[in-house]
């Protein structure tokens, strides 16, 4: 890819870059389409899919109700509250 694509591609993507940083990107890019060229080569049918990049294994752990607040309890601090809920700020 050359500086020129990169800008097309920068203008679709409503970015901005400085003619130096378009050289630079362009580098990169280009070395990342090349390791990616290099790992596509290799024969990886021998290898096994990975599910997970470390050994660790989940611990799941059975999901038991426990004691909850009440909701006076809950409301108890609330700096703006009504009868049954938190008031907080309007979000837009």
């Amino acid at each position: 890819m050359n500086p020129d694509e990169l800008q097309k591609l920068a203008a679709l993507s409503r970015l901005k870059f400085t003619d130096e940083q378009l050289e630079s990107f362009a580098e990169q890019f280009n070395n990342v389409v090349e390791f990616v060229g290099k790992v596509s080569a290799e024969d990886l049918g021998d290898v096994e899919p990975m599910l997970s990049v470390n050994e660790s294994v989940n611990v799941f752990r059975e999901d038991v109700v426990g004691e909850c607040l009440t909701t006076e309890e809950a409301l108890r601090n609330a700096p703006k509250k009504n009868e049954a809920f938190f008031k907080v700020p309007k979000v837009l």
